[in-house]
């Protein structure tokens, strides 16, 4: 099937890498093994929970003044504009930090699912949701992500998972994703090979 949507992560994929979980764990009090930092929240005494809320949301807000775009995120979704490829972003982070990432730097997304809206990477409901919106099969959709909740989620609802090896853990999850990239622009290449598969079979 041709590629008609192509979902995006946020935070290390369309924005330069800038979170240290780790550091983000340690202060909020769960320990460098305690999971995904969402799913350790779910865990805690309603005290607890305001309190760690408040240094993730913290240090979201730093991360979105700091956020400065990944090499050929700008040309990339201008390029998939002009092909009326349909753009998504799926995040684990607050949609309203989605939308100040488009304003900062004057970018267009068609819908974007954050974390308010369901249940989060790696469950397939983002991606689902995405599909529906834009009247599209999973088949027909990329996930690009940079970490393994985004090939697992891809994976678990159909689509194509698309790895940006941009950070040193990135081998531990090549074996998840169909395809492996190092800049964003690379993503065209991939549409326009799986276009020209789909053409040579009609």
């Amino acid at each position: 099937m041709p590629i008609r949507a192509v979902i995006f992560d946020l935070d290390g994929t369309i924005t330069e890498p800038y979170f240290d979980f780790d550091a983000i764990r340690t202060e909020i009090g769960i320990g460098k093994d305690g999971g995904p930092v969402l799913e350790a929240m779910e865990k805690m005494t309603p005290e607890q929970r305001r309190r760690a809320e408040a240094i993730l949301l913290y240090r979201e807000q730093e991360a979105l003044a700091a956020s400065t775009l990944n090499p050929g995120a700008r040309e990339t979704l201008l390029e998939l504009r002009r092909r009326d490829i349909r753009i998504g972003i799926l995040t684990r982070n607050r949609k309203c930090n989605a939308m100040a990432i488009a304003e900062k730097h004057n970018l267009t997304f068609d819908v974007i699912v954050g974390r308010e809206d369901g249940p989060v990477k790696p469950d397939a409901f983002g991606v689902l949701h995405l599909c529906r919106s834009f009247n599209v099969t999973p088949a027909e959709t990329l996930l690009v992500g940079d970490y393994l909740h985004d090939v697992l989620c891809a994976k678990a609802a159909g689509a194509i998972p698309v790895l940006l090896a941009n950070h040193p853990r990135a081998p531990e999850f090549v074996q998840h994703a169909d395809f492996v990239i190092r800049n964003l622009r690379e993503v065209l290449q991939i549409i326009d090979d799986k276009n020209s598969i789909e053409g040579s079979k009609s």
